[in-house]
């Protein structure tokens, strides 16, 4: 590099030359289109907090304020996930007032890898924004063709470029702010926006399906499927028929000998274990194995086959905790057999299984490869794998399995066990609603991945020359709407 090209970088990594075109890039858009970064933000800040400690949801002070990181990002939809996010105590709210998540905020993360996005365009609960995010309100151009833009490869390899810092990589608010955007056509901007905000409404109305189909389920059962729940905090809250907890610490519980079949260990007898199983039984709610539901299968698919027929393959970074949905977008691949499986196909993963990984293989992939670790369940003929699927993610079933895996170092259990966890039995047309809320969940956290994905395409051809400008601009061709999609009619409706 000669000097006049350098420009308060001494370091190597911003001249590295697959960053060299990205100073070219946007050469031949009118120089009035692109401007720096901080012409788009209005109050951009990042609030640094003292000695924070945090604390999982389930384990939130009373008043918990969510505190949102940079890895609640959701770089696949560019929201905020919530179902991930710790908890500070409330009195942080008073401290840090410039902390507070406002309405219409462009959240970027600066620290560490994943260069994600989020526009929060109402913010609906009280909540922090900690000091690994960079936060704004937006001015002067669109929003959500903003944070498109910026999610886009374009964008995230200029803030890649300016990561400093080889042990945690961080990004500075001055250099952050530099950053070049190009603002074409507010019309332009509209179109590629709408999908963006779309992918927001999909995301949205996915969490109230999911919510309230744990509200129908918890109804059903008589109690709350909420962590006090499953809490055990007296020996008298978890007792029920043939099962006697006399002290919690340490645990001593008096079992009846109908209740062992077969298995006498302590780790079938676990106060949470118990819990979870006596809420089913004290429901009143019919219960069947999972056997009984569904037959476990096992079928295996080589690598060179996975290949051959370009199957996609599903790894357990793929499945989400929360709700069990499966992203595709992976660069995982099989290196020997692997599980093969099918639409509709639920999915538990018996490695680790506190971490939740159950899914229900999504209905357009007709055939899919995975993890040898996914245990495969068909629904019977006559049964709702949504259903099933939705009631085996739930805690009733986590906390039949969390304590009943063999292993220190990567506790797994057995696939016998799985088929054994009960599963209570809504009302035929409660079980229907649960299994249709459940799927619409589901699809629409798809919906709101696609539309993600072409946005950022879109970025990506109108940087190339290949977006079809004119016809935006003639307004021949328009973005996809609500009624585009059947799930938010329905939520409309």
């Amino acid at each position: 590099m000669s000097p006049s090209d350098i420009s308060g970088r001494l370091d190597a990594s911003y001249f590295h030359h697959g960053y060299l075109s990205l100073d070219s890039s946007l050469a031949h858009f009118p120089r009035q289109d692109v401007v720096p970064l901080d012409r788009c933000l209005v109050n951009p800040r990042r609030v640094l907090y003292q000695k924070t400690t945090s604390f999982a949801a389930d384990d939130a002070p009373e008043g918990g304020v969510p505190f949102i990181s940079g890895v609640d990002l959701d770089g696949s939809t560019m929201t905020v996930n919530w179902s991930s996010v710790r908890y500070v105590e409330r009195w942080m709210l008073d401290r840090y007032p410039k902390g507070r998540l406002t309405d219409g905020s462009l959240l970027i993360k600066v620290k560490g890898p994943n260069q994600h996005t989020a526009f929060v365009s109402k913010a609906d609960q009280t909540a922090l924004v900690s000091g690994t995010v960079f936060f704004s309100q937006v001015r002067g151009c669109n929003p959500f063709y903003l944070a498109g833009y910026l999610s886009s490869r374009h964008g995230t390899a200029w803030r890649s470029r300016l990561r400093t810092n080889t042990t945690v990589e961080f990004i500075g608010n001055e250099e952050l702010r530099a950053v070049p955007v190009l603002l074409p056509d507010r019309r332009i901007q509209d179109y590629i926006g709408a999908k963006v905000e779309l992918a927001e409404r999909c995301r949205a109305v996915s969490s109230r399906s999911w919510l309230l189909a744990t509200e129908l389920l918890g109804a059903a059962l008589g109690a709350p499927l909420t962590p006090e729940t499953f809490e055990v905090k007296s020996a008298s809250n978890v007792s029920g028929s043939g099962y006697e907890v006399t002290s919690i610490r340490p645990v001593v519980a008096l079992v009846s000998p109908v209740r062992l079949e077969g298995a006498i260990g302590a780790q079938f007898f676990t106060p949470r274990r118990a819990k979870a199983i006596v809420v089913i039984e004290q429901s009143g709610l019919d219960a069947k194995r999972l056997s009984a539901l569904a037959d476990r299968f096992t079928k295996r698919v080589s690598a060179d086959e996975v290949q051959a027929r370009g199957l996609s393959y599903v790894g357990l970074a793929q499945v989400d905790s929360s709700t069990g949905y499966v992203s595709t977008a992976t660069d995982e691949q099989p290196s020997s057999s692997s599980a093969c499986f099918g639409a509709r196909d639920i999915l538990f993963s018996k490695l680790r299984p506190y971490l939740n990984k159950v899914a229900i293989c999504p209905e357009h992939l007709v055939e899919a490869a995975g993890s040898t670790e996914l245990v495969t369940y068909r629904a019977k003929p006559g049964v709702d794998p949504y259903y099933v699927f939705f009631v085996l993610k739930s805690p009733l079933v986590l906390n039949q399995v969390i304590d009943i895996t063999s292993g220190s170092t990567h506790p797994r259990v057995d696939p016998v066990l799985i088929d054994d966890v009960l599963v209570p039995l809504a009302e035929a047309p409660v079980q229907r609603r649960i299994g249709r809320l459940a799927r619409a969940a589901l699809e629409l956290m798809r919906r709101a991945t696609l539309l993600v994905e072409d946005a950022k395409a879109d970025v990506e051809a109108l940087i190339e020359g290949t977006l079809d400008v004119q016809a935006i601009l003639a307004g021949t061709l328009k973005p996809p709407t609500a009624d585009d999609i059947p799930e938010l009619a329905e939520d409309d409706a």
